[in-house]
């Protein structure tokens, strides 16, 4: 992987730690002031890690011999009494090659409607990153904060995400229109965005620049309709499902339906928070299941899981220990309403 690296500084002439240096000015060129501290992640790191300066952020870049170079296009501190402080001013599109059949020409034609539909709503030039298994599209624009307007503020859920988490996920869903990846959720908190000449060790491939962002920030204004028609749609489709359940639940309270229908659905990431926030506590808690009735359904879940993509953890250990977790502490599954917060994707499968 490091040979990668090499050749490109061999090429130019011009050292590895220079390069990684322009790419990084690069990227943080896309920000709001001011630019640190901030936060960053790496391979080695394994964490988001609070830095200071360009320097400490290229120590442990260097530390971790280039692999996943990760930089939040947001500052760490984000808000003041648990109300929203920053405003949208970045949006992040991730395109996955396995979510076009594994065809590079579906993937590009897929970047070239979005790049399209970019310059025609909000009059963007956007950087575009070949991540090694897809590209990153990344936009920066000028905002606001928008818990600050009543037309806004009043459509937030008292639980929910904050707005600007809120006007990330609608605008990677918008301006792809449902292309992009769909276990991609960015918030304030986690919108980790890669920099060039570094490595994505998923695919061991350098991270390449295909388009230079043309130093523009469009107004947030371009899509402020459509966000506000996002979010009352999104608040219509609450109630609906809220009142759905009541329903089910009356009817049959030791059986949730969203649950049920979790059961007979097959996914292809998220398997271990589902057994530990979802199965294991409705199995045992609310139907009453055995343990040995609890494993086997989980079992049969997970076996139905693996088709779709093999499991990478000790299954057998796993249930067990959720289920007397669950037992022993009697906890009750996460809400439907609470999933939609800490698992956007999970929401949105069993949504459709």
């Amino acid at each position: 992987m490091m040979r990668i690296l090499n050749l490109t500084a061999m090429i130019n002439n011009i050292s590895q730690s220079e390069i990684i240096s322009g790419n990084v000015d690069f990227i943080l060129s896309h920000f709001q002031e001011p630019t640190f501290p901030r936060k960053i992640m790496t391979k080695r790191l394994g964490y988001q890690k609070e830095v200071f300066s360009k320097q400490e952020l290229l120590k442990y870049f260097a530390s971790s011999n280039y692999e996943d170079c990760r930089i939040n296009a947001y500052p760490p501190f984000t808000n003041y009494q648990g109300i929203n402080r920053v405003a949208p001013s970045f949006v992040m599109i991730d395109l996955d090659l396995r979510d076009f059949g594994n065809m590079q020409i579906n993937l590009d034609k897929g970047l070239d409607k979005i790049l399209r539909k970019i310059r025609s709503v909000m009059h963007g030039h956007p950087t575009v990153l070949w991540t090694g298994n897809g590209y990153h599209i990344y936009q920066p624009m000028e905002g606001f904060i928008l818990e600050e307007e009543e037309r806004f503020a009043r459509l937030r859920e008292p639980d929910g995400k904050d707005l600007t988490s809120r006007f990330i996920q609608f605008s990677e869903e918008y301006l792809t229109n449902k292309k992009g990846d769909p276990q991609h959720n960015p918030t304030v908190n986690s919108c980790l965005v890669r920099v060039p000449g570094t490595i994505n060790s998923k695919c061991a491939q350098e991270v390449k620049i295909i388009q230079r962002w043309d130093g523009q920030k469009p107004a947030i204004n371009y899509l402020l309709r459509y966000f506000q028609l996002w979010l009352i749609n999104e608040k219509i489709q609450q109630k609906q499902m809220n009142s759905k359940m009541a329903r089910t639940q009356t009817v049959n309270p030791s059986s949730i339906s969203w649950i049920e229908k979790l059961l007979q659905t097959p996914i292809d990431d998220y398997r271990k928070f589902v057994i530990w926030r979802i199965l294991a506590p409705y199995l045992i808690n609310v139907r009453k299941c055995s343990e040995d009735e609890a494993y086997n359904v989980i079992r049969n879940w997970l076996d139905k899981c693996s088709q779709l993509r093999k499991l990478n953890f000790s299954s057998n250990y796993l249930i067990k220990y959720n289920i007397n977790s669950a037992k022993r502490n009697g906890y009750l599954s996460i809400s439907l309403e609470k999933l939609k917060v800490e698992n956007t994707y999970l929401y949105n499968v069993l949504a459709k």
